[in-house]
């Protein structure tokens, strides 16, 4: 397998997280060390992100969402990178570190830049589009997860991420019936 070259620097969650896209990818990686995120490291984020770009890889879960807000909420905006929960399975654990190393290099070569003030979406228009308010609102809102590799959620963050990646009504719309991703988020 050809490594591939990444010049951000990629923020993941744990050791092993590292471990494992040090091994598909050529590219510099900090380790956050989980939910208790010191200032310090924040602030070198920051200072990453403004000289050469930083790409979040949190684990698909609780925890990894509360690490990508907390340095998105530090640095603003930057790449993110994403699987799916059912990208990074096994057994009843869930993390980057049990990825394939096809599903790293998917997800790195598919990041997003996430606006963090764009809004254009309504939460009527996810009830609208079937994202919310049905029995089925779940399996939807998983599908744009896996199109768009960003975390499984409820319906009020899905509004938020859709709103981050700037999508549209149509683009989401134009998703659901094809499964492929949509939009001009993914750099």
């Amino acid at each position: 397998m050809k490594k591939m070259n990444i010049k951000e620097v990629i923020v993941v969650e744990g050791k092993h997280d590292k471990q494992k896209v040090e091994s598909c990818v050529n590219a510099d990686i900090i380790v956050s060390s989980g939910l208790h995120v010191s200032q310090k490291f924040l602030d070198l984020c920051d200072a990453l992100n403004k000289e050469r770009g930083i790409i979040v890889f949190t684990d698909p879960d609780g925890p990894g969402e509360m690490i990508r807000r907390k340095i998105v909420e530090r640095v603003g905006t930057c790449k993110h990178a994403s699987l799916h929960v059912s990208q990074s399975r096994k057994n009843k654990k869930v993390g980057i570190e049990h990825a394939s190393p096809e599903m790293i290099l998917d997800a790195l070569s598919r990041v997003a830049v996430f606006d963090v003030n764009e809004a254009s979406l309504t939460i009527q228009e996810l009830h609208e589009l079937g994202l919310s308010g049905r029995i089925d609102s779940q399996q939807l809102r998983d599908k744009l997860s896996k199109a768009y590799s960003i975390p499984r959620m409820n319906a009020k963050r899905s509004l938020k991420y859709l709103n981050m990646l700037g999508l549209t009504k149509e683009d989401i719309k134009q998703t659901l019936e094809s499964g492929e991703a949509l939009g001009n988020n993914r750099k």
